[in-house]
């Protein structure tokens, strides 16, 4: 086994381990009842490319968390309890290329939240409790190539247009395209694919 990787996934663990090398690059730790990131956790460990949290007990991202994650590559917190995502949450971690944040209970998202991670190539926001996204948040993204917003309670108002305005102007980073992939609105109801004079 690569002596770089460190996996800790089913292991029961209420909180993360720190008795391991200082320069581990890739740390599995899912479907544990981990529920909290120290602040000083990545700290230590700066080599980390890859950190899999998903299917976790996290219900927030403490301040500072990601400050000294610079080589952090991929992020999964899929499958925990999120709730918001403050500004700059993940502020240094600029050569994240997939974070995946689906199936939590996020209801806001900060408009800076996503604030200088210019690599990033893939973002989840699916399956959350998001009435709202600030279209901020995805415009701050120039590499952004694939984005999940499916599943997600959307209200139909006029900060929900200007997003729909953004998915009909980049159809091609839906996962599915526009006609699948379009967020959908109350109840289930898919917004139909419209020109953006019907917004």
């Amino acid at each position: 086994m690569d002596y770089h990787t460190i996996d800790c996934t089913d292991q029961g663990l209420s909180r993360l381990p720190s008795s391991f090398p200082l320069d581990v690059r890739k740390l599995l730790a899912a479907n544990n009842n981990i529920q909290r990131i120290p602040s000083d956790f990545l700290l230590f460990y700066g080599d980390l490319v890859y950190l899999d949290l998903r299917n976790n007990s996290l219900v927030e991202l403490e301040e500072g968390t990601f400050s000294t994650s610079s080589k952090l590559v991929f992020l999964d917190l899929s499958y925990n309890s999120l709730t918001r995502l403050e500004a700059g949450a993940f502020r240094a971690a600029a050569k994240l290329i997939k974070l995946s944040l689906g199936y939590n209970n996020l209801s806001d998202v900060d408009g800076a939240a996503f604030d200088t991670l210019e690599a990033l190539q893939v973002l989840e926001l699916n399956d959350n409790s998001l009435q709202r996204l600030d279209v901020a948040v995805l415009e701050a993204l120039p590499a952004l190539r694939t984005v999940r917003l499916e599943g997600n309670p959307w209200l139909c108002d006029c900060e929900f247009a200007n997003l729909f305005l953004w998915i009909y102007e980049n159809p091609n980073k839906l996962l599915k395209g526009r006609s699948d992939g379009v967020p959908h609105v109350g109840r289930g109801v898919p917004v139909p694919a419209a020109s953006p004079a019907m917004i």
